[in-house]
């Protein structure tokens, strides 16, 4: 969760939250390893890192946001261990996984971002994942409200992956299910005011469980998709690379 969105670390999950851990596991299972170390930069309330990886005994996890407060740092710390948090990316280290997720998109001049990012911190075959919002079409007030500079195609997100140093291993789309009502209420009807976003879900947990069941099938139907080559278009964006050379 973006920190601008952020109520309370121990508030009720979106079910497009959970929906989108349950994508990147998948998607990642493949490449975690007992020893890990991971890059999470923009991690937000650092959800998908709390998750992803607390079934490893041995990791080293450093999660990043610029937006953290001192309080915020010191709330994560007593609901996770093996975590360090900081303000401010590490002087020096190398990673095994870089995670980029939601984060692109805030940055005005990305390629430049990545590719220091990949020089300075990806080991020799590490791995970065990266998700972003899909379709400059689609972009509206909640896009503003976050500070989101633009959304990409995935042919955008790849292009600019290759001239950073990195071959993309495998690629796709997300949530095809929400792509029309994204469409339909923030750009044609122009609606989308409350800003909150995913910060503030109060719905039943039988709502609840039901849309994050519709999902979940969702993006496990455009995952295997983009396994075979076919990309359903979706809401949100996704790449897994690797270092070149």
């Amino acid at each position: 969760m973006d920190l601008k969105e952020l109520y309370n670390f121990q508030a009720k999950r979106h079910p497009w939250e959970t929906a989108r851990f349950k994508a990147v596991q998948k998607i990642l299972s493949p490449y975690l390893f007992e020893g890990i170390k991971v890059l999470d930069v923009g991690c937000g309330d650092s959800y998908i890192s709390r998750s992803l990886f607390h079934h490893l005994q041995s990791k080293g996890i450093t999660a990043v946001d610029i937006n953290f407060t001192d309080e915020q740092i010191i709330e994560l710390n007593n609901l996770s261990c093996g975590i360090e948090y900081q303000k401010e990316m590490p002087v020096e280290g190398v990673y095994d996984l870089i995670l980029l997720l939601d984060v692109i998109e805030h940055v005005k001049h990305d390629r430049i971002f990545l590719n220091n990012l990949v020089g300075k911190y990806v080991s020799g075959k590490g791995k970065v994942m990266i998700t972003a919002p899909a379709f400059q079409s689609i972009y509206g007030r909640h896009d503003a409200f976050l500070g989101h500079h633009r959304r990409y195609k995935l042919k955008e997100l790849e292009k600019m992956i290759t001239a950073c140093g990195l071959n993309v291993l495998s690629s796709g789309y997300l949530f095809f299910s929400l792509l029309l009502p994204k469409f339909v209420l923030y750009k044609f009807l122009n609606t989308g005011k409350c800003p909150e976003g995913v910060g503030n879900w109060s719905r039943g947990k039988g709502v609840t469980s039901l849309i994050e069941i519709i999902l979940n099938i969702d993006n496990s139907l455009l995952i295997s998709a983009a396994s075979i080559g076919i990309n359903i278009p979706g809401l949100t964006g996704w790449v897994l690379c690797e270092k070149r050379g």
